[in-house]
């Protein structure tokens, strides 16, 4: 099992400083199949109204979807105003529903951190040495570890998402985006 001291945040999406995409610390077996789902699924709901506005998705994506991968995903967009949301996270050693609980702070400083970056206009690599001092907590082993997807919100409850079907679920963090409504 990985030293979690040494598994460090890494991020891909687009940043107001950078002209395109952005990707750092992140598998690309990850980053790409990711980028699919997220062009599918998130981008218009983040596209729409003022970036500040839009709600910080935590996530946690268990080994039968993106994972073991967890983190935030939030409104951003590159230097043209092109938007796509940034996704900043780290693969810990297991998937455990545990951590949304556990790690809040590590949630916390991820989100903070992700929101300066963007608000302040700094770049990738500015972005990276600032996530080389959140590393993934330790956290105890689990039993039953996560196969799909969870998000929440520092608001909201965890709310279980099918990543082949998962716009209901995502619809409760976008209130004013009706894609879900039928």
């Amino acid at each position: 099992m990985p030293d979690a001291a040494l598994i460090l945040p890494g991020f891909f999406g687009k940043l107001p400083a950078v002209g395109d995409f952005v990707t750092r610390r992140l598998p690309a077996s990850f980053v790409g199949r990711w980028d699919r789902w997220i062009s599918r699924h998130l981008v218009h709901r983040f596209s729409q109204g003022p970036m500040e506005n839009a709600p910080v998705l935590r996530f946690l994506a268990g080994g039968e979807t993106f994972g073991p991968m967890t983190g935030v995903i939030l409104a951003s967009a590159d230097r043209a105003g092109r938007r796509f949301p940034l996704t900043i996270a780290a693969a810990p050693p297991l998937a455990a529903i545990e951590i949304a609980s556990v790690a809040s702070d590590w949630f916390d400083r991820l989100e903070a951190t992700g929101t300066s970056a963007r608000d302040d206009r700094r770049d990738g690599d500015a972005l990276a040495n600032a996530l080389a001092a959140l590393p993934f907590p330790a956290t105890k082993a689990c039993d039953r570890p996560l196969g799909d997807m969870v998000f929440w919100t520092s608001e909201r409850k965890i709310t279980a998402i099918d990543a082949a079907m998962p716009d209901a679920a995502l619809g409760q963090f976008f209130p004013e985006d009706e894609s879900h409504v039928r």
